[in-house]
Parts: C-alpha cells; sequence; structure tokens
C-alpha cells in the first residue's frame, strides 16, 4: 500500500477531516506546518517509503466511495510517459458552486521529482512532473470555504489560475522546451558526424525541419481552443455561483478579485507567483469590504 500524506497549517476545520481520512487510511501521515507549497510536498517525499504517495489537503473530506488502494502501473504509458511518473488527479466537488474537477483534489505524486528538486511553475501539481492523469471518480469535497478568509483565498488563487491559463502556458512551456532539446541533439549528432560541411548543413537542415513540423501544432496556444474554454467555462462558474452557501459571497468576492488579478498579470511570472505566498494573500483578503 502506498504511502498517505495529510498536509496542514492549522486550517479550520483540519482536525475532523484528518480524523476522516484516518478511517479511509490507516497508516496516513500527518506533515504540519510546513511553510510553501513544494516545501511541504517535498517533505511529504522524503518520509515516503514508497516511490510513489498520495497527498490530501487539509480541506479535503473524503468520499465514502474513495478508496486508497490503487497504484501506478510503470507499463502503462499517458503521452509515452509511465503511470508511475505521472501525477495523478481525482478530482473534489466544489461545496460552493457544484463545479467537479482537480482543484482540491486528492493527488498521487512521483517521488523523485521533489528528491531531485526538479523546477515547477506556478501550479504544482500540473508542473513538478511530466504528465498529469485526471480520474474519472471524485475523491473528496474540498471544503475550501470553511472561513471567509480561506473561501476568499481559495478562489482568489484558483481563478487567478484560470484567468492567466498558466496551465495551458506551463504545458506549451514543457513543449517547447523540449524541442529546443531535439534540436540542440540533432546539431551534437552532427558535430561528431565524420562529414563534409555541406553534407552536415542539409543533414541539420532537414531534420531539424522534421522536429518543428512536429512541434508547430502543439506548441500554438490556439491548438488548445478546448482547454481555453474549459478554463473560461470555469471561471465564469466560480464568480457567479453560489452566493448564498456558506461563506459564499467570499469565494465569488475572492474568484472575481482572482480572475481580474490573472488577466492583468498573466504573463508576469514574479506577481503571478504572489498568488502562492500565504502572507500576502492574508494581507489582500484584509483589505476586503463585503
Amino acid at each position: 500500500m502506498l504511502d498517505v500524506f495529510f498536509i496542514s497549517m492549522g486550517e479550520e476545520g483540519s482536525e475532523a477531516n484528518w480524523q476522516r481520512l484516518l478511517s479511509f487510511a490507516p497508516h496516513a501521515k500527518r506533515v504540519d506546518n510546513v511553510k510553501g507549497i513544494y516545501e511541504v510536498h517535498k517533505a511529504c517525499a522524503q518520509l515516503s517509503t514508497t516511490t510513489n504517495f498520495y497527498v490530501v489537503d487539509a480541506d479535503a473530506w473524503v468520499l465514502d466511495s474513495f478508496k486508497f488502494h490503487w497504484e501506478p502501473d510503470a507499463d502503462t504509458l499517458h503521452w509515452d510517459i509511465p503511470e508511475t511518473e505521472c501525477v495523478i488527479v481525482w478530482p473534489s466537488c466544489n461545496p460552493v458552486n457544484g463545479l467537479e474537477y482537480g482543484y482540491g483534489g486528492i493527488k498521487l505524486f512521483p517521488r523523485q521529482p521533489f528528491l531531485e528538486d526538479r523546477e515547477w511553475e506556478l501550479d504544482l501539481s500540473t508542473t513538478i512532473a511530466s504528465a498529469v492523469v485526471t480520474m474519472s471518480n471524485v475523491g473528496c469535497e474540498t471544503r475550501f470555504n470553511t472561513t471567509p478568509e480561506s473561501a476568499w483565498i481559495g478562489a482568489f488563487r484558483e481563478c487567478a489560475k484560470l484567468a492567466s491559463l498558466s496551465m495551458i502556458k506551463s504545458k506549451l512551456n514543457k513543449l517547447k522546451n523540449q524541442e529546443k532539446l531535439d534540436l540542440e541533439k540533432i546539431a551534437e549528432y552532427v558535430s561528431c558526424q565524420d562529414w563534409n560541411n555541406d553534407k552536415k548543413a542539409t543533414y541539420r537542415k532537414t531534420q531539424s525541419i522534421i522536429v518543428k513540423a512536429r512541434y508547430l501544432h502543439d506548441t500554438d496556444i490556439f491548438s488548445h481552443w478546448a482547454e481555453i474554454e474549459k478554463c473560461s467555462d470555469r471561471r465564469l462558474t466560480w464568480c457567479t455561483i453560489g452566493w448564498n452557501e456558506h461563506n459564499g459571497k467570499y469565494s465569488i468576492l475572492g474568484a472575481r478579485a482572482g480572475a481580474k488579478y490573472g488577466l492583468k498579470f498573466s504573463d508576469e511570472a514574479k506577481s503571478m507567483n504572489m498568488i502562492n505566498d500565504w502572507d500576502w494573500l492574508k494581507k489582500e483578503f484584509a483589505n476586503v469590504t463585503v
């Protein structure tokens, strides 16, 4: 059985969620008060005794139907990547607006990327590994709306990411980096051959055209229009539905503020990374008037 970690920063309601998790996974381990999204996941990786490990957020209420028995198969490939090297996500149910997707979901991470200190971008879950696989069954309810502050911050962060199209842009960046690596490999191969300069130039040009053609479609953001529409639809739902639910007005206000922020700073990495700074987020919430 794979390791299961519960990560918490003292959130209201987290103790009940922790006890709930233990009824499903008695072997679960709790990691408290590690500051930083990457740092807390790295702490889990360092403590893990299994190659892959589950992570359950402090605001996740595990559903009766979910089991922690599933394990990835190295022989199963997703986009030519072994399942054991992918991040696996079970969608969550949003209690404010009813959306069901990866936000707040239970996740299964490969351990190795954290041990290697690999680079990641704005959304850790979608950028730390080579691929993300979303499962069909919902794993939990994400009770991000326990307090006005948590509702506002959760909605702000998510809608900033949705509005900025950060997950799609991260995917494009990975593809462009891979294209660059493939072109560099061609140049390196050519330099090692005992050919005259004309043959080297011809071979490199021909192979480069083939590589660029292979990536041309997938590195064009408009080739991902269906994903862009999905982000837009989810953002609209966050910004308009659930006012009368528990702390729903704070969720909607946070969503609207986050959407505005994401649109404004979509291509400014430093500004966008502020949404992972809880001290800054708390100060922003302190200025909210209802």
